[in-house]
Order: structure tokens, then C-alpha cells, then sequence
């Protein structure tokens, strides 16, 4: 099927799509949250990536091909995410206003509590250093073990194990009240 894809064969691209389709669609749906209208748009994105690499021949079969699309899929919804805070930065000056239905007390308080708090890890996951930051999603998002974390990002297990315990450190930092008003 890889062979096929790298030659342009239309029955490869069709088989890799049956084959990494769920597992783009729940790493994308696990990092963003939601089912925007932007979330089509990125799982075309992830596709692109894919056939790319294939085709250029750097897809070395180290890990599966499942991991492999996991680990793509979570890079172009880091890039997504940093793309937003860019877009904010220069689109909303003024406070982030947001249209939610009312709901009935604490219930209410709660679930937009946790939506700032995804809010505020999202937003600290697309200023992080993205070695650390792919590092973090790939293991504590999508589960992924340290040694397929070294596979995906062409690093050692122990260069994958720091920048994992790193970015855990630097995504503490960032999310902990206050943290935002120090760094501007």
C-alpha cells in the first residue's frame, strides 16, 4: 500500500484513507475539542501530509502506520492551535466574547470553568517550544508510550523522556494563574 501511494496508485491513497481515517479523526477530535467547521479542513491537512511524506520517501516503517498518522494528525492540530493565538493576537484586542446557551447554575458555572481551563491549556500548548508541546500531546493526550514518542519524532527515548518532562513543567508554569500576566 506505501509503495502504491509513493506511485500515485489511486487504490493506495484509497486504502491508506480507510486505514487512518479513525485514527486522524480521534487524535484531531482529542486535541481541539470540537467538530468545527475548520475540523474537515485538517483532516484534509493531515492527508496532504501524509501522501507527502510517502511520496518523498520519508516514512521509514519504523512504527505503525496508525502511530505514524496519530503523530501527524496531533502536529497539524498544534499548528491549527498556533495559528489561532496568532490570529487572535492580531484580530481580538478586546476580550474573547462567546455565545453560550444558559443553562441552570452550578452545572452551568462548571462546564465553562472547564472550558476555560481546555481554553488555557490549548492556548499554552501553541506557545510552547513544539518539540515539548508534541512531546506532552503524544503521551498524556493520546497515550502514546515514550518509546513510540522517539520513533514518531526521530529522537532517543531519553531525548523523548526530557522533552516530555520538560513540556510538562513548561505547560504548569504557563497554566498556573498568573503565569500570563509575568510572561507579557
Amino acid at each position: 500500500m506505501i509503495r502504491g501511494v509513493a506511485e500515485g496508485e489511486r487504490w493506495a491513497a484509497d486504502a491508506l484513507c480507510d486505514r487512518v481515517q479513525p485514527t486522524i479523526a480521534r487524535t484531531l477530535r482529542k486535541i481541539l475539542r470540537d467538530s468545527s467547521l475548520e475540523y474537515e479542513d485538517l483532516v484534509q491537512a493531515t492527508f496532504e501530509r501524509i501522501v507527502r511524506t510517502i511520496a518523498e520517501d520519508r516514512f521509514a516503517q519504523a512504527c505503525s502506520l496508525t502511530t505514524w498518522a496519530s503523530a501527524i494528525a496531533a502536529h497539524v492540530a498544534l499548528d491549527s492551535l498556533r495559528g489561532r493565538i496568532r490570529e487572535r493576537r492580531v484580530f481580538d484586542r478586546g476580550g474573547k466574547t462567546e455565545n453560550v446557551e444558559m443553562r441552570e447554575g452550578p452545572k452551568l458555572e462548571r462546564l465553562l470553568e472547564a472550558r476555560r481551563q481546555i481554553d488555557d491549556i490549548q492556548r499554552a500548548l501553541a506557545r510552547m517550544k513544539p518539540d515539548q508541546a508534541r512531546a506532552v500531546m503524544l503521551h498524556d493526550v493520546l497515550g502514546h508510550p515514550l518509546e513510540e514518542i522517539a520513533v514518531m519524532t526521530r529522537a532517543s527515548v531519553s531525548a523523548a523522556q526530557s522533552r516530555l518532562v520538560r513540556g510538562r513543567k513548561e505547560l504548569l508554569k504557563r497554566v498556573r494563574p498568573g503565569a500570563e500576566e509575568k510572561r507579557s
